[in-house]
């Protein structure tokens, strides 16, 4: 092994989700690590993160799979050995299947992070991710949920959050609410709706902020603006933003809510809320309970209950000293366990140990 480490990432599109977010917060850091050298394969071109990306790498591919999936298993080859890299660290079940043969061809170390949830996939979908877990070199996951789902040991590299990135929060008459999640059967838009709408009605809530982009957005601006005239303007679909922060420092309390239908690893978005100075509300499915103390750092809530968003925040607007301890308590479980540095230092170690055992 050479005193240089070469890292390819593999991921099948730099869109503008949680893991997409985090591995352009990890390879900021490895960028300027001495020693290691980043590059990246991906598999949708001119992505959300795609330009910011190709700035900090040293090798930036992005291929079309399109208009069939089998070419990136013929064009990947090329790619790979142009590169040369010591470890293939593949983000999701499609690139892991299309890097198998290669980095097993080219002797490469194997590491497999796509185990971001604690439960999407099922039938052959699961059989599919199951096969190629248990034939990394190693499986890296996002949360305890999702390993004890698969079945599968591994290590836990929880989201690392950089708290350098949120901004002050100025002072304000208005209270905002805001859930930050792609407007897709993943996430449960419908139950949060439901509940903002309430909120306003109610005078509890001034603005509700929607940051995310997807094929059911536009669903719920049409329900908004057919049956809920009156309070349309006070609900703000932001769509895909590079600025995050900016609407995070508005909002006092951010929300996911989610199904057990396909539940969640530990979530980019709450971490984020915490970092923020944001009261996360979240369901309680798959790996929140691992970010999540109830009623200490935040709160869990029963699946499609918004009747408990509203009680939630309800009770915390009579209740200042209570609202102050879980803003405070939430900012030290990002310090402690969500530590930038200690998360990536982690897999800094982890990329050292697979190299040595080559």
């Amino acid at each position: 092994m050479s005193s240089q480490i070469r890292i390819l990432f593999i991921i099948d599109g730099l869109h503008g989700g949680g893991k997409e977010r985090q591995l352009y917060e990890i390879i900021k850091v490895l960028s300027k690590t001495p020693h290691l050298k980043t590059g990246i394969i991906t598999f949708n071109k001119n992505g959300h993160y795609s330009n910011k990306i190709k700035e900090l790498v040293t090798f930036f591919v992005e291929l079309n799979k399109r208009p069939t999936r089998l070419e990136p298993f013929f064009t990947i080859w090329k790619h790979i050995r142009v590169f040369e890299p010591d470890i293939v660290h593949t983000w999701d079940s499609l690139s892991s299947m299309y890097a198998y043969f290669p980095t097993k061809i080219f002797k490469l170390k194997s590491i497999d992070g796509s185990i971001r949830d604690a439960g999407i996939e099922n039938g052959w979908q699961l059989c599919l991710k199951k096969y190629f877990l248990n034939r990394a070199d190693l499986v890296i996951a996002n949360s305890i949920a999702g390993l004890h789902h698969y079945k599968i040991n591994g290590e836990v590299i929880y989201n690392a959050i950089d708290t350098r990135r949120f901004h002050q929060k100025k002072l304000s008459n208005e209270i905002n609410i805001i859930m930050v999640a792609n407007f897709t059967e993943y996430k449960d838009h419908k139950t949060f709706m439901e509940a903002a709408i309430k909120l306003v009605n109610n005078n509890l809530i001034s603005n509700v902020y929607l940051a995310g982009d997807g094929p059911y957005k536009q669903t719920h601006i049409d329900n908004i603006k057919a049956n809920h005239a009156k309070i349309f303007q006070r609900f703000h679909f932001l769509g895909f933003t590079n600025n995050v922060e900016k609407y995070l420092s508005k909002c006092q309390f951010g929300v996911l809510c989610s199904t057990s239908t396909y539940s969640e690893g530990v979530s980019n978005s709450v971490l984020e809320y915490m970092a923020a100075g944001l009261i996360p509300i979240v369901t309680d499915v798959g790996g929140m309970k691992e970010a999540i103390n109830n009623n200490v750092n935040g709160f869990l809530i029963e699946e499609k209950k918004p009747i408990q968003i509203v009680e939630i925040i309800q009770s915390l607007q009579k209740d200042s000293k209570k609202t102050v301890n879980i803003i405070l308590n939430a900012k030290e479980s990002i310090k402690t366990k969500f530590s930038y540095e200690q998360n990536i230092n982690k897999l800094i170690t982890i990329y050292k140990k697979i190299c040595i055992k080559k």
